[in-house]
């Protein structure tokens, strides 16, 4: 199995307090051939972390590890809030620095964040879900970015409200969604950090995956969303086998923001 670790934190993230140093040595000894550093850039007004992230220290840091650890292949990435709603701000940070890879998220339904209880409290199961699907297809629509990270992250917190999600109750969305990455050519990623929370499930889950296949799907990266580093690489497994009996064929290698290799699953 191969290990390319495509969606990890640092403290470059104000939600993780790990060095980029401390998150190499373990991707070392679990035997990790490649990682993409993905800190936040976030731009919402209400986003905590507003203005934490420093592209100049993050990139200090890349630099000095790949000087360490030779033997680790290191991406500079990134991931981004919205880029559609923030564009103005992103762009020039994506223009200025030479990221391999741009992770694109969605946390923000209009002024309501997706990890805030009130948002489920005061929707249906399927509206919650309709709503971010949508605004999450127009993020895809706008572009800007590689690769989709968690494609149904609101589950995450909804199951505490709405009980174990169903991708069957939602097909119509995430066809959407696929159609969406297949038509502006953004590679989905397979997250493992819902495995690690209550929600227990893998963004996406296998129904979805079957979906995105059905209509041409073949690509796809893996990413712990590591945030401590013991979550490197985590269930990858896992992630592997869904992929294979869902159908992708390909697991997707990325440098200077370009597909380099299309390796067989």
């Amino acid at each position: 199995m191969r290990l390319y670790d495509y969606h990890v934190h640092t403290d470059n993230s104000l939600d993780c307090q790990i060095p980029m140093i401390a998150m190499c040595e373990q991707a070392l000894q679990l035997g990790v051939q490649e990682i993409a550093f993905t800190d936040h850039l976030n731009s919402h007004p209400l986003d905590l972390d507003l203005g934490f992230y420093d592209p100049v220290r993050y990139f200090e840091d890349i630099q000095f590890c790949r000087e360490r650890f030779p033997q680790l292949k290191i991406l500079a990435a990134i991931e981004v809030g919205e880029p559609h709603r923030w564009w103005a701000r992103v762009r020039p940070i994506l223009e200025a620095y030479s990221y391999d890879v741009v992770l694109g998220s969605l946390h923000w339904v209009g002024n309501e964040n997706v990890f805030n209880e009130n948002y489920f409290r005061a929707r249906t199961p399927q509206r919650a879900y309709h709503e971010y699907f949508a605004e999450l297809t127009r993020m895809i629509a706008h572009g800007g970015f590689d690769i989709l990270a968690h494609v149904d992250l609101p589950k995450r917190l909804g199951q505490s409200y709405y009980g174990s999600f169903n991708a069957l109750a939602h097909e119509a969305d995430f066809r959407a969604v696929w159609q969406a990455c297949l038509d502006h050519r953004i590679t989905p990623e397979i997250n493992t950090k819902g495995l690690r929370v209550p929600s227990a499930q893998l963004h996406p889950t296998l129904e979805a995956l079957r979906w995105y296949v059905e209509m041409g799907g073949e690509d796809i990266t893996i990413g712990s969303d590591a945030h401590h580093a013991q979550s490197i690489a985590q269930d990858f497994q896992a992630a592997h086998n869904c992929a294979r009996v869902a159908g992708i064929r390909y697991l997707c290698r990325y440098e200077k923001r370009t597909i380099i290799e299309r390796l067989p699953l």
